[in-house]
């Protein structure tokens, strides 16, 4: 793709998103568990509903691109691939709490070229395009300044004793130690839009101990984050179980502190 065609499929993403937001919004306070994936883990009509009219438009527009979904997992195979989280927060949603999105990304040969966040109860639009910048709402936003990291508010996914499994105490107790260097820490389970705060300033720092986190939960929200200036690593811990990743975001000028933490 060039340049053109890329803005055309960057504002495709954004209307697609928006498009599955209102199919979330219909369904917010009273959606059903419809596939128990895990003793932990479920997915709710809300999350079927989303991804099967994001797959349906995106099979329409481009019908020879991959398609990597979390409720469906893989559709062709091609250089260029469409990684789809039809309802990151799942849980969130469910239990009826507030915070939660839609996040489409497009890679090419692994790499992701674009990425869209749509946070529909607060109608947040979190769009970025591969040298283009970052955007909310129309409106470039660029990484927190801070460069103390005893000044930080960091964003966390905690230790969970159903993904760490044996390593739970030893997960905690890494957690923990991390806490004792930093200002302020909050927890909010959804790794698309906590990125998305990394990327406009509102939080220094992201770190992930869940061990649960995939490729399409992360995809969008760490190319936002690049574009708005930030830096994201792969810190994939021990023994992480299969298909799962690790990152650390942040504002870069915290980068190489983090990483001594974790």
């Amino acid at each position: 793709m060039n340049t053109k065609e890329l803005i055309a499929a960057q504002r495709f993403a954004e209307k697609l998103a928006q498009a599955a937001g209102k199919i979330l919004l219909q369904r917010f306070g009273k959606s059903h568990i419809k596939v128990q994936k895990g003793k932990s883990d479920f997915a709710t009509d809300a999350d079927l509903a989303s991804e099967k009219f994001i797959l349906r438009e995106l099979k329409k527009r481009y019908p020879t691109h991959a398609i990597l979904a979390e409720e469906s997992g893989s559709h062709k195979e091609s250089k260029w691939q469409w990684l789809i989280d039809p309802l990151d927060g799942t849980k969130n949603f469910h239990f009826g709490l507030p915070f939660w999105c839609v996040s489409i990304a497009l890679q090419h040969k692994g790499k992701s070229k674009v990425g869209v966040i749509f946070a529909p109860l607060t109608k947040q639009l979190f769009s970025a395009r591969k040298g283009g910048g970052s955007y909310l709402n129309g409106k470039k936003i660029k990484v927190s300044a801070n460069g103390k990291i005893s000044e930080a508010l960091i964003l966390v996914e905690i230790p969970r004793r159903h993904t760490s499994g044996k390593r739970f105490e030893k997960d905690v107790k890494d957690f923990t130690a991390v806490l004792k260097h930093v200002k302020r820490v909050r927890a909010f389970a959804a790794a698309a839009l906590d990125l998305c705060l990394i990327a406009r300033g509102a939080a220094d720092g992201y770190l992930d101990f869940s061990r649960n986190t995939k490729a399409w939960d992360v995809a969008a929200g760490s190319l936002i984050v690049k574009e708005a200036g930030g830096k994201v690593t792969d810190v994939t811990l021990p023994n992480l179980p299969k298909n799962t990743i690790s990152i650390l975001a942040s504002n870069a000028k915290l980068h190489s502190s983090f990483q001594k933490l974790i």
